[in-house]
């Protein structure tokens, strides 16, 4: 297989010079040029080996073809450079948008319950992931300490992690992890009316007034706090701007084209 190399002398005046991926070999004219262009220091030559690495052909690479690897690596490096800084421009964003929603998840109100002999209980949705780890939908009611979330905390974690993946992590897969919060949103939103379902069939005894007095309604008893609405801004916000970002990585390539004919004209 033909290897790049340059002529460092000229091979007129005595052996010629070649140098090929970092190492030099002397050749002559005779039997080994493949072209009426001359020899001549700093042409880019095709260059073959024979067993014992001596150089056997050597050919000057067309001019036209240089010109075509050139222009083919500059739009790979524009395009490479206008990605990097498409996404540098967002990084600082996207990590400030998740450490929020971090926050409005951990010390936000996202639920607020309404009891009749208890009163009021506020609970983030960190609180509210423990609750539901536990299974049991009547501690809910409790309000009662503080439930480990378990594996519904770590899950939690791992999707804050994931959507912050592109601003270290280069590749258009990345991105997908900005759609992440709002799909744990949504099915932590599944499983909340789930267990407020089962809760409806299993009220007795001391919570049967939640049957029977209007005021205590089951609908009554659940209200939506600060932090779900502002969490779910900010998930919703994250998921379009990564929606957004994949797009335009998409054009990336199709852009330098358009720009280097431009120029050309």
């Amino acid at each position: 297989m033909p290897k790049r190399g340059k002529v460092l002398r000229d091979p007129h005046l005595g052996p010629g010079l070649l140098m090929v991926e970092g190492k030099q070999y002397s050749f002559r004219m005779e039997g080994v040029w493949r072209s009426d262009l001359p020899a001549k220091p700093g042409l880019v030559v095709n260059v073959e080996f024979d067993r014992q690495g001596n150089p056997l052909v050597i050919a000057p690479v067309p001019q036209s073809q240089l010109d075509q690897e050139a222009a083919e690596l500059a739009r790979s490096r524009y395009g490479a450079r206008l990605l990097l800084q498409r996404w540098g421009s967002t990084a600082l964003v996207r990590l400030c948008i998740v450490a929020m929603l971090a926050l409005a998840w951990f010390f936000l109100t996202a639920v607020s319950i309404h009891l009749p002999v208890v009163g009021k209980a506020d609970l983030t949705f960190w609180q509210v992931l423990g609750y539901l780890n536990t299974g049991d939908s009547l501690q809910l009611l409790e309000v009662s300490g503080a439930p480990d979330p378990g594996a519904l905390g770590f899950l939690a974690i791992l999707v804050l992690v994931g959507s912050t993946l592109s601003s270290f992590w280069k590749d258009r897969r990345a991105l997908l992890g900005g759609v992440l919060p709002l799909s744990f949103m949504l099915l932590v939103a599944y499983r909340i009316d789930v267990s407020i379902r089962t809760l409806a069939l299993q009220m007795n005894g001391p919570y049967a007034v939640l049957q029977t007095d209007p005021r205590y309604g089951i609908a009554n008893v659940f209200s939506l706090g600060l932090g779900t609405y502002i969490s779910g801004s900010l998930a919703v916000y994250l998921a379009v701007l990564s929606a957004r970002q994949l797009m335009k990585s998409r054009q990336v390539r199709e852009e330098p084209t358009s720009c280097s004919q431009s120029l050309a004209a």
